[in-house]
């Protein structure tokens, strides 16, 4: 084993540690869109057990999982966060809704941000995709929207101060 591929899969088991215990979602991919690595959260925010659930490339993730916008437009998979950020895109606070394909019963609402990794001469190496759940913050939104939509009185929020 040469010592750039020692230090190429030291750097990757270091990183994997660091990360696997954050409340943030965090799945690496290569280049090629093959998903290599997930945290635990990451797999908790789209409810299966093993990164293998996730599909070994985003399109067999787009098979398994549907996402939309949360103006209910649906994205194709060439438009999925992972093929955004494989076609050099940043982004930050991307916000969808996730459901396994088929299973509308089940959603999550997903921030996401994207990264890409560089090796030592600055050139791509490896994709992250840092999700964090908003499924909280997306219902409660959507609580307050309906209250408001069901009164037809004008309301106003307001603080004291103002």
């Amino acid at each position: 084993m040469s010592q750039d591929v020692l230090a190429k899969e030291t750097n990757r088991r270091q990183l994997q540690q660091i990360i696997s215990g954050l409340s943030d979602g965090v799945i690496l991919a290569e280049l090629d869109q093959t998903i290599l690595w997930a945290n635990e959260a990451a797999l908790t925010m789209h409810g299966v057990s093993a990164v293998e659930h996730l599909g070994a490339n985003n399109q067999a993730y787009a098979e398994r999982f549907a996402l939309r916008y949360r103006n209910n437009h649906p994205l194709l998979p060439d438009t999925y966060p992972l093929s955004r950020v494989a076609a050099g895109e940043a982004f930050s606070d991307v916000i969808v809704e996730v459901s396994p394909t088929g299973d509308d019963e089940r959603s999550w609402v997903h921030r996401l941000r994207s990264l890409v990794l560089t090796d030592s001469r600055g050139e791509p190496e490896l994709l992250v995709l840092i999700l964090s759940d908003a499924t909280e913050w997306a219902s409660a939104e959507q609580r307050f929207e309906k209250t408001f939509n069901a009164n037809p009185a004008p309301a106003v929020i307001c603080r004291l101060s103002d």
